[in-house]
């Protein structure tokens, strides 16, 4: 999920450069990458306030600081057991274990995310059904475009996984000729299917209006026509399955014709545990 404003301010100040691989911050300088190369770039703080999802996003963390301070040493210790297993997302070939902390706030954020209550004590890894979305498709509707996800034939007529939920993740409109997007913030929980369709609509439209009240003019390109892209995984106990990520793009019918989905081929990367 995103940060609270635009964590793309000023990003048109930025200038690549030829060095050693790097990436994080240093005073006022951020160095990173994208698919053109690295870059450095002005470290600017964001933009305050961003949505009331991001706002919340926010809030959960503070929430659970203030809890991990609460647990017990037994609690405390148990965590720590747990996080010396798991390792950080792979940044320049180098990764280590989290501590504690860490695991505790990645996982309740997630299950906060979900409208779930915190876990005081650790969940062992969760063994993963497959991912019930197949399909995704943007057609017209009496009353506008309809974001449909398909489901399995399988997952149709068992919906609800046996444990956890179903998140689905979307951004902004593109533009149509857009092919990558690696930005995402949560819509909502996967609704329930009928004929084999879950219907997304209503969760992506609350959402752009969030978006279209944000002031940069990425979060303003006209949705008819548009590419529009969508992910979708499990989540058990704060565990996300990204390994069995559904991932796709559609684009938003301009004259009531229906586009072909368009799946997206990305390299599969280590999982955020």
């Amino acid at each position: 999920m995103s940060s609270p404003g635009d964590r793309h301010k000023q990003e048109s100040q930025s200038m690549r450069v030829a060095d050693v691989p790097q990436r994080g911050s240093r005073g006022g300088v951020v160095a990173s990458r994208n698919r053109f190369g690295q870059f450095q770039r002005e470290r600017v703080a964001p933009d305050q306030p961003g949505t009331a999802a991001q706002r919340a996003s926010w809030e959960n963390m503070t929430d659970l600081s203030r809890l991990w301070n609460e647990l017990s040493e037994e609690r405390w210790a148990a965590w720590r057991r747990l996080a010396a297993e798991v390792h950080s997302r792979p940044k320049l070939s180098q990764s280590g274990p989290l501590d504690g902390c860490q695991l505790f706030k990645k996982l309740n954020r997630v299950l906060a995310t979900c409208g779930r209550e915190p876990l005081l004590d650790p969940p062992p890894r969760p063994a993963f059904d497959p991912n019930p979305v197949v399909g995704f498709t943007i057609r017209n509707g009496k009353r506008g475009p309809l974001f449909k996800l398909r489901l399995s034939p399988r997952a149709a007529a068992t919906p609800s996984p046996a444990m956890g939920d179903i998140m689905v993740f979307g951004w902004a409109p593109f533009n149509a000729g857009v092919g990558k997007n690696d930005i995402y913030a949560f819509l909502g929980l996967l609704p329930p299917p009928a004929e084999g369709e879950s219907d997304i609509t209503d969760e992506y439209l609350e959402k752009l209006k969030q978006w279209r009240k944000l002031k940069n003019k990425r979060y303003h390109i006209p949705l008819e026509g548009s590419r529009v892209f969508i992910r979708v995984w499990q989540q058990v106990n704060g565990w996300e399955n990204e390994v069995g990520m559904f991932r796709a793009s559609a684009r938003v019918p301009a004259d009531g014709g229906r586009w072909q989905v368009r799946r997206l081929r990305y390299a599969e990367k280590v999982p955020r545990q």
